[in-house]
């Protein structure tokens, strides 16, 4: 075997420009597969953690009608008795925290202006490390004042509202009256999320009063250990509550933006088939064309007693070698570029996100694996035999008379 494959590495070189352009052709193949690859995935695993993130995350609980009216947040849809359901929830297995809110639609006001607004309460104790107080850009984050307020960037920005202005919230209360919160701006957030970066966060026990709901809570959000077992929480979760109650998974939440990632993945299958494609046929071309020169040769060793499996091996080999080469050409450029990319990121700033409205975050991260690099590498190792096979089984088929006359 050992003969054989120095004879193919020799017969690889003999055509230094064809052999030279055809690694280039898979190098560049695999490289640029490695790379989006490595982009898709990174990015759609940082959307799921982003949009998790904003949402507050995995599960979310609502009384029975709310999804389909959630647009318009509905004020007389709500969860009775949140605390002992919250204290329920928390004991099941893979539950980390279920946190207790208010969604509301609000009227924000500087006294100058008016903008519509989505408002959201919440406990500032339990959300202590949520990421709204993790995203406190100025001033600092609810304290234990019911008259206080977190705004996000994009808000302040267009009320020109600064730490310290007064506000007047009109909002739309549980019995269908108009009430109105006069909170003091306590700190300005940003997070990146477009969906957040416009609310309203005021403390969830004001809210309550305001929007006369006493203990009741339009949303409960729970928290697991792993986006993983989601699933599996909210069907336990369902059959214990019934059908007093809406249980959403994370994925359900962001039905349309999986579609998407799921339609994008599609497309990248099909680029990178049609790409691998071309790359053997590169390598079929080349094979053909060696065999057709060396039909002459091909003859004589036939004629000095090389079996024509031998024949066969040789060519096979010679494409093995040019499809390795390729390849590990293609590994390094690509598992390169993703790995660089992987640890510094490209920065989007705000465009991608505000334009789409899709939690994408201010740098999309690749992501790097040296699983994929393998699967990859051996793939287009694989391919280049398969695609060799042809010319080989052409090669070998020379009756040796015949070929020692073809000029």
């Amino acid at each position: 075997m050992l003969i054989w494959l120095k004879i193919a590495a020799r017969n690889v070189l003999r055509n230094k420009r064809r052999s030279f352009i055809t690694l280039i052709g898979i190098a560049l193949g695999l490289g640029l597969i490695l790379i989006f690859n490595g982009f898709i995935k990174g990015s759609e695993d940082q959307l799921t953690n982003n949009f998790i993130a904003s949402q507050g995350g995995h599960i979310q609980i609502n009384g029975a009608g709310y999804a389909a009216k959630a647009r318009l947040t509905p004020m007389d849809i709500v969860i009775d008795a949140p605390d002992r359901l919250a204290e329920r929830i928390r004991k099941l297995p893979h539950v980390t925290q279920a946190l207790k809110r208010v969604r509301f639609g609000a009227g924000v006001s500087n006294e100058i202006d008016t903008l519509p607004t989505l408002g959201l309460a919440i406990d500032p104790i339990d959300e202590k490390d949520g990421i709204v107080a993790k995203s406190i850009i100025e001033g600092s984050y609810l304290g234990d004042q019911p008259r206080e307020a977190l705004i996000g960037k994009q808000l302040a920005h267009d009320l020109n509202l600064k730490i310290g202005s007064d506000l007047t919230v009109v909002v739309r209360t549980y019995t269908g009256s108009t009430n109105a919160m006069a909170p003091v701006v306590k700190g300005i957030f940003y997070t990146g999320f477009p969906q957040l970066d416009n609310l309203i966060i005021v403390p969830l026990g004001e809210a309550q009063k305001r929007l006369l709901l006493k203990e009741r809570v339009t949303d409960v959000i729970v928290q697991l250990d792993s986006a993983s077992n989601a699933d599996i929480v909210a069907e336990a979760l369902r059959a214990e509550l019934g059908t007093i109650a809406e249980v959403q998974t994370w994925r359900e939440l962001g039905q349309a933006l999986w579609t998407l990632l799921t339609a994008r993945q599609f497309i990248f299958t099909i680029l990178g088939a049609i790409v691998i494609f071309i790359a053997a046929l590169g390598i079929m071309n080349t094979i053909l064309m060696s065999v057709f020169e060396r039909t002459r040769e091909v003859g004589t060793m036939m004629a000095l007693g090389v079996t024509r499996g031998e024949v066969q091996l040789l060519f096979l080999l010679e494409s093995a070698i040019l499809g390795g080469m390729g390849a590990l050409m293609g590994s390094l450029l690509g598992g390169s570029v993703t790995r660089y990319f992987s640890i510094n990121g490209i920065a989007t700033g705000d465009g991608v996100g505000n334009i789409t409205s899709v939690p994408v975050g201010q740098v999309i991260y690749a992501y790097f694996s040296w699983a994929n690099i393998v699967l990859f590498f051996a793939m287009v190792l694989v391919l280049s035999v398969v695609a060799a096979a042809y010319p080989a089984y052409i090669a070998s088929r020379q009756e040796p008379v015949k070929a020692l006359r073809y000029i």
